[in-house]
């Protein structure tokens, strides 16, 4: 379904009395929903355009009925431009016609143009945007199988409809009553702008209206910007205060979170003071091992520390010689080391993992040379010596 923010689905429905130097104005509000028409607000007898725009809102649009006196109704042949034979030598272009058709007859209620736009210009001046007039009782004869009855009285005319066709309509001097449609009880004196709305909301091809004048056009066109600015509006302002609420909810959301994490964190206070405490321990021993310059790599330490964590698992030591002297020990002669020697021996499980792992070493920066001084393979091991120079 397409959305249309212009669409007109809400009407304020007036019927306008004309009694010589009097007007009276009666109106019912008319909105359609999901097909379903349904009624609103009304008031009758109201005594001008100022009282009226009181009581109504100028955003939804106007159909006005006309009903009393300057209105022609009459009954004629349907042929072409029957509506000539009404009117005989009167311009047509200085009226305003609302027709219903049948098959051989055509029932036509005329209104001078003067008339109604008099009373549109005092619309305008109210910023209500008429969008469609009618007058006389034959607007409503589309809408009679809805009626609990065929009879009833319309504009001061007493009319009975049978199967969509027109039985009778005579002059009625009082058109005091009511009737029921559907489930509601419309007023005889607001059934012609009734009548009107239901036609403007489903069209019948019987009911002919003057709905392409220039004025009701334009009308139209304002009403359907009107629709579309407050309901964008409307629109934007429900998106905000959605945004706001979620916004609101969100930081609420947030600040029981923080002090769920508060109560956790002082629940750990004491663990997290230890190990700031043992942080700063390590920090200091460590400060204390690079001043003594055990972790420069020109201590054999350093390349000790590297073997240690280089080895496989599959991999034993079971001696270390870090700077092997190079002669014995004798009395009165200075003692002579290999600086950069390390030497080990241990088991192996197979010698290609041996030689992986020597492959692995040689890769070091801090190695110059690995040489595999003896290896002999006994008891489901490998015996290795290995000698290592650093750099």
């Amino acid at each position: 379904m397409k959305l249309d923010l212009g669409n007109i689905n809400q009407l304020v429905c007036v019927t306008v009395q004309l009694n010589g130097d009097k007007t009276l104005f009666h109106y019912i509000m008319m909105k359609k929903t999901r097909g379903e028409i349904t009624f609103g607000k009304m008031n009758k007898r109201i005594g001008s355009v100022e009282e009226l725009v009181k009581e109504v809102s100028f955003r939804h649009p106007v159909l006005l009925h006309f009903t009393g006196k300057g209105i022609l109704n009459r009954k004629i042949r349907r042929e072409e431009n029957y509506r000539h034979a009404i009117l005989l030598n009167a311009q047509l272009d200085d009226f305003y016609f609302t027709d219903y058709l049948e098959e051989k007859t055509a029932y036509c209620s005329v209104i001078r143009r003067n008339t109604v736009h008099e009373l549109l210009a005092e619309f305008a001046k109210h910023r209500l945007n008429v969008v469609g007039i009618s007058s006389g009782p034959f607007v409503s004869v589309p809408l009679v199988p809805f009626f609990d009855k065929s009879s009833f009285v319309i504009d001061d005319i007493a009319l009975t409809v049978e199967k969509d066709k027109v039985v009778s309509f005579e002059k009625r001097e009082d058109p005091a009553g009511s009737i029921n449609i559907g489930a509601d009880r419309i007023d005889y004196d607001v059934l012609g702008s009734v009548a009107l709305g239901a036609n403007y909301f489903n069209p019948s091809d019987r009911v002919m209206l003057s709905v392409d004048s220039p004025v009701f056009m334009t009308n139209l066109e304002e009403a359907r910007q009107k629709n579309i600015f407050f309901r964008f509006g409307k629109m934007l302002m429900i998106f905000f205060l959605t945004l706001l609420a979620a916004n609101y909810f969100y930081l609420g959301h947030l600040n029981t979170k923080i002090e769920e994490n508060f109560v956790v964190l002082s629940e750990f206070e004491d663990q997290l003071a230890m190990l700031s405490t043992l942080e700063e321990e390590k920090d200091r021993k460590e400060n204390l091992l690079r001043s003594s310059g055990l972790l420069n790599r020109q201590f054999l330490s350093f390349y000790l520390m590297e073997l240690s964590h280089s080895v496989p698992s599959e991999i034993t030591f079971e001696t270390i010689t870090v700077r092997p002297l190079i002669s014995e020990i004798k009395k009165k002669q200075k003692i002579e080391f290999y600086d950069h020697l390390i030497q080990i021996s241990g088991r192996s499980k197979t010698s290609d993992l041996l030689s992986r792992w020597i492959d692995e070493l040689k890769k070091e920066e801090w190695l110059s040379k690995v040489d595999i001084v003896d290896y002999t393979y006994a008891r489901n091991a490998g015996n290795f010596k290995l000698e290592i120079v650093v750099e």
